[in-house]
Order: structure tokens, then sequence, then C-alpha cells
């Protein structure tokens, strides 16, 4: 790849930010990448190849919150070689989760964005910056996103994160993980805002945490505030079929709309595809207090999630791009 003018930059040496062409075409345009690439620049002076290439990224979503798995997270990490330099917790909004996956989302169905922004929606996330101790030649980004596994459960390595972390479906992943250098560059500019932005930049810079993410870390593990969810779909289905049966006994004027959603519950119990749109449209108006990981369990098991022939626009780095 040729090296392509960023702002007031000069030159940008690709190669050492991906190796897809496809992502540098699209991330030379994007706004966050651009504004992100000048910040390192600016926080790194003329280490920024190297910090990045040592430096990584993962999310810790809101099903990973909210079931406990930050301890099995952290173990892992320091197994293979990373320490957390910085610690920051946020909310996605149904903007950021569409626009951080906007370039792998071309091949979801309508379905699945909606069942992926409660799941998103459904509490807060964590960012995890990393720094690698190991001295592997590809950069830390790409190193952490071979070890976390396959997004395919069933193709995924016993000995890989997402499959320690015992993930019930797709859309529940508990975990992302930036893919490349220039992945990260783009994703911590478009998830934090400016002031958390520039202390993460500051700690990565810094190769250790300051004592915020510690407390930070902490404060997940120990408070008592995450945890205690189990992601369980039978259970789930159940929990809903049970409330939308005493709505309808307290309301008779609601038995036609109840009746479609028992009739719909049914039929995924008989494995078939929930219209997840209209469902929720319909299940709305029963206006039931339902639990919001039953919900995104229900959807997240019984949709088509990805459109027949779509591909993604960026799809995952080769395996070998980075050893040549």
């Amino acid at each position: 790849m040729n090296e392509r003018v960023i702002g007031d930059m000069g030159p940008t040496n690709w190669s050492t930010l991906t190796r897809m062409p496809v992502k540098a075409y699209h991330y030379e345009l994007d706004t966050c990448f651009r504004e992100g690439l000048s910040e390192c620049q600016e926080a790194f002076g003329d280490q920024r190849e190297e910090v990045l290439h040592r430096s990584a990224l993962m999310l810790v979503k809101p099903d990973g919150m909210a079931t406990g798995k930050l301890r099995v997270i952290l173990d892992f990490l320091n197994d293979h070689g990373f320490d957390v330099v910085g610690a920051e917790m946020f909310h996605f909004n149904r903007h950021t989760g569409r626009e951080l996956w906007r370039h792998q989302h071309t091949l979801a169905t309508l379905d699945r964005l909606a069942v992926n922004d409660i799941v998103l929606q459904a509490g807060p996330s964590l960012m995890l910056l990393l720094r690698s101790h190991g001295g592997h030649a590809v950069p830390a980004t790409v190193h952490l996103s071979s070890l976390k596994g396959k997004a395919d459960i069933s193709q995924q390595a016993a000995d890989s994160l997402r499959s320690l972390l015992k993930r019930p479906n797709r859309l529940c992943s508990m975990i992302h993980c930036a893919d490349e250098p220039a992945d990260l560059v783009r994703e911590l500019n478009l998830l934090m805002d400016p002031a958390p932005r520039r202390r993460l930049l500051g700690r990565l810079a810094a190769g250790v945490p300051s004592q915020a993410d510690t407390d930070l870390l902490d404060r997940v593990l120990h408070s008592g505030e995450f945890g205690g969810v189990t992601l369980d779909r039978a259970a789930a289905a159940r929990r809903i079929d049970e409330l939308v049966r005493e709505r309808a006994a307290e309301r008779p004027d609601l038995a036609k709309p109840a009746g479609r959603i028992l009739a719909w519950l049914d039929a995924a119990e008989r494995g078939e595809l929930l219209p997840w749109r209209e469902f929720a449209q319909v299940l709305a108006v029963l206006e039931l207090k339902l639990d919001v990981w039953d919900l995104a369990m229900l959807g997240a098991s019984h949709i088509q999630e990805d459109e027949p022939g779509a591909i993604k626009v960026i799809g995952n780095p080769a395996p070998d791009s980075w050893l040549t």
C-alpha cells in the first residue's frame, strides 16, 4: 500500500496500521480515524508506530459486564502477556453501536441491527487499553485478535477467550477487540469523548495504569454492581410467555396481541425464526415490564442474522498478512 497524507501529518505509512487495502481506502476518509491518528501523533510523537504496535484495545460489552466476566478476561490477558494500562466505562447509544461496525453490518439483517441495539444498550461497557510485553512480530492488536477465537461458536478453539467466556450465541459475544492498529486508532476516537480519550492516550504512552484505572477494575470486580445475570434462552422465553399470559388474563382487550405473541413464541420453540421488528412492535402494545436480558436472549436466539448473499465491506485481516 502506498503512503497517503492524513491531515497535516505528512505521508502515513499504512503498512504499520493495516495490511488490508480496502480498510486503508475507507479509513483515510473516516473522520474518527483521521482525528484519532492525529491525536496519536500528538500523544506519542516519533514513538507512534512503536506504541501502536505494542498496544491493543478490548471492549467488555454489556453482556460481559452483566454476567461478571471481567475476572476471566483479566486472567486470560495476563496469561498471554497483556497488561491493562487504561480502563474507562462508557455507554453505547444507537449511533455509536451502528458506527463501530458500519463496515461489517453491511451484511446484517434489520432484525439483527434491532436486537444488537438491545444488547449494546442494556448496560455499561468497559474499554480496556492493553500493552503487550511479549516479543511478537505482529502488532498486539493482531495477536490478541488471534487469541480471542472465531466468531462461529462451532469453530472456536477450546482455549480461546470466546470459548472460555461461554457466550450463548453470536450476538451476545461478551467482548470485542480491535483487529489491527488502525482499528484501535479509530475505535478509541469513536467511543471516547475528548477528555477520557486524552487520558487513555496518556496511559498508552506511559505503559502503566493510573490509580483511577486500578480503582475502576476493582469496582467492577468486587462492588457487586456487575454479574449475577445468567443468559438462558429457554428460561427467558418461559418468563416472557408467563408475563404475556398474565397480561392477557388481566386485560381481555389485549387478548389479540397477546395471542399473536404466544403463537410466535410457540413457533420459536419449534425452531422457526421470529419476525423480530414486528414481534417487538406487538409486544410493546402489552406494556410489560420485561427483563432486558430476557428480551435480548430471545431476539439473539431466534432471528435471521445475515442477509443472503450480502458481504462485509471490510472483513477480517488474513491471518498471515502481518507475517510478510
